[in-house]
C-alpha cells in the first residue's frame, strides 16, 4: 500500500465512513478524481471487508457523454465490479426546474445514488470530492456573499454520502493516476469559465493555491463547521416548535420570526426549506425574512426551484411546487 492509498484510508478511519460489511457504490465520472477513487476503493476492499460497485449518471450536456459511460462500463467489467447507469436529460430538468444546469445535474445524480442505495442494504455512495473542491465552494459561497452555513466547505460524511478523497489535493490526485498509469476521460465543460466553479477554480484559486491556500481554507471552514453546528442545532429545536405543515404548505408564526436575533431567522427558514434550500441565496432568505419582519400581508416572494413565500394573518407561508 502506497501512502496516498494509506492516507485515504486514515480519511475513512477518521469519519468511520466504512464499516464492515457496508457496500460502497462509487460514484465515477471517469475524471481523474472519480477514476482515482474507484482504484483505491478496489484496493482496500479486501483489507476492510467492505463491497464495492459504480454508479454512473450520463447527463447528455456533451457529444461525448455516450463515450463517458461506455469507458466506465468496460472499466467495471476489468475490475470485476458491478455498474449501475442512468441517462438523464439534465438540459430539460434545469429548465423545467428553473435551476442551473449545475444544480440540476447535482440533483440527478443524489436521487440516481439514492435509488441505487434504496435497494442495496447498509450501502453508503463515496463520491469523489477532494481538498480542492471544498476550498472552491467555500470560496465561491464566500464570494456570493453566503453565511457560515455556506463556508463550512464540503463535509467529510454527511448521511449516506462519504467523500473519502476530502483531504487530499487535486495535486496529490493526478500525481496517484499518473503514477498507477491511469488514463481519464476528459470533460470538455471542465474548462467553460460560464460556469460559476470553473471561473473560480481557473481565476481566483491559482494565487490562492500557491500560498498554501486550501490547507488555510481547510481549518477556517473547520472552525466554522463546529460553530455552524451548534446554531444549527438551535434552530431545529425551534423549529420543532414552530414550524407546522398545512396541506403540504409549511407554516411559521411571523412573529417568532420576527422576534428572532437574524443569525437564528435565516436558519429558521433555512430548515423549513430543507433540501429545496440548497440553493438559495443569502438574497432570497432575506427577502422572506422582509415578509415576515415588515407585515407585508398579501404580499409574496419568488425563490428559487418553484418556491414561493408569502404572508397571510400573522402567519409565513412557505409553499414548496412538486415540479
Amino acid at each position: 500500500m502506497n501512502k496516498f492509498t494509506n492516507d485515504v484510508l486514515k480519511t475513512i478511519d477518521k469519519f468511520g465512513m466504512i464499516p464492515e460489511g457496508t457496500t460502497v457504490v462509487a460514484a465515477v465520472s471517469g475524471g481523474y478524481d472519480s477514476l482515482c477513487m474507484l482504484y483505491v476503493l478496489s484496493e482496500l476492499r479486501a483489507l476492510r471487508k467492505f463491497s464495492l460497485c459504480v454508479a454512473h449518471l450520463n447527463h447528455l450536456l456533451r457529444e461525448d457523454a455516450d463515450g463517458d459511460e461506455v469507458f466506465v462500463t468496460e472499466l467495471c467489467k476489468k475490475l470485476e465490479i458491478a455498474s449501475y447507469t442512468k441517462k438523464a436529460d439534465i438540459s430539460a430538468l434545469a429548465a423545467a426546474k428553473n435551476i442551473s444546469v449545475e444544480a440540476a445535474g447535482r440533483a440527478a445524480r443524489y436521487e440516481f445514488f439514492d435509488e441505487i442505495m434504496d435497494k442495496i442494504p447498509n450501502s453508503v455512495t463515496a463520491t469523489a470530492h477532494n481538498a480542492n473542491d471544498s476550498a472552491e465552494s467555500f470560496m465561491m459561497h464566500l464570494l456570493r456573499g453566503g453565511g457560515c452555513s455556506s463556508l463550512t466547505g464540503i463535509k467529510a460524511k454527511r448521511g449516506r454520502i462519504i467523500r473519502p478523497l476530502i483531504e487530499r489535493t487535486r495535486q496529490e490526485i493526478e500525481q496517484y493516476c499518473k503514477d498507477k498509469g491511469i488514463t481519464p476521460r476528459v470533460d470538455y465543460t471542465n474548462f467553460d469559465d460560464s460556469y460559476t466553479r470553473n471561473d473560480i477554480r481557473h481565476n481566483v484559486m491559482p494565487p490562492i493555491i500557491s500560498r498554501g491556500g486550501v490547507e488555510a481554507i481547510a481549518r477556517t471552514a473547520g472552525i466554522l463547521a463546529e460553530e455552524d453546528e451548534f446554531l444549527s442545532d438551535y434552530a431545529a429545536n425551534l423549529a420543532k416548535q414552530y414550524i407546522t405543515e398545512n396541506g403540504g404548505d409549511i407554516v411559521i408564526d411571523a412573529k417568532v420570526v420576527s422576534s428572532l436575533p437574524t443569525a437564528i431567522g435565516r436558519r429558521l427558514i433555512r430548515y423549513a426549506l430543507g433540501e429545496r434550500g440548497r440553493d438559495i441565496s443569502l438574497f432570497h432568505t432575506e427577502s422572506v425574512l422582509s415578509l415576515a419582519r415588515n407585515n407585508y400581508g398579501g404580499k409574496y416572494t419568488v425563490l428559487p426551484g418553484g418556491i414561493t413565500a408569502r404572508l397571510e394573518k400573522g402567519k409565513l407561508i412557505i409553499k414548496i411546487s412538486c415540479v
